[in-house]
């Protein structure tokens, strides 16, 4: 008897999170081409989350295949990062993908390897749009997003993907 899909996951990883990132993009693609467009930001925003994950874990040193745990790597993350001035609510703490640019950020600059200045004004302009059209609670509403609205989520989350390599 085959394994079953939860048992076959992989522990959380960079090259668990880039890889998902893309499976979850292009399973908003097709999400969004049938109408399911709510649907399709709500994928969206996981594959821009995990985009992120993956850049900060990387930048830090973590190996791609290492495992990424909430106790281990995630919770002392934003706690850190809170407690150097990263505004980071409770409410979806590992899901803010406002908080991760904004930390991913602040740790470039803090090792002296800080983003280009028009790159570093995309990536918190891209982050910015997501985060306002997206958190983990959009899975409780019914709401059906607007065009626009899809394609703006789109629009960033192709840019997080094309940049993932630059992060």
């Amino acid at each position: 008897m085959p394994r079953q899909l939860l048992q076959r996951c992989q522990p959380d990883s960079i090259a668990e999170f880039r890889s998902a990132s893309r499976q979850r993009y292009d399973d908003g693609l097709s999400l969004a081409i049938q109408g399911r467009r709510t649907a399709a930001i709500y994928l969206w925003g996981y594959a821009i989350e995990m985009t992120l994950k993956a850049a900060y874990f990387s930048f830090i040193g973590k190996g791609v295949r290492d495992p990424i745990t909430w106790s281990g790597d995630l919770h002392p993350a934003i706690r850190t990062a809170r407690s150097q001035g990263v505004l980071w609510s409770n409410q979806g703490a590992g899901h803010n993908l406002l908080a991760w640019t904004e930390w991913l950020i602040l740790n470039r600059i803090n090792y002296s390897m800080g983003y280009a200045a028009d790159f570093q004004s995309e990536l918190y302009y891209q982050a910015q749009q997501a985060h306002q059209l997206w958190n983990e609670t959009l899975r409780y509403h019914k709401n059906i997003a607007y065009l626009f609205e899809v394609k703006r989520m789109q629009e960033s989350t192709e840019w997080f993907l094309v940049n993932s390599n630059l992060l």
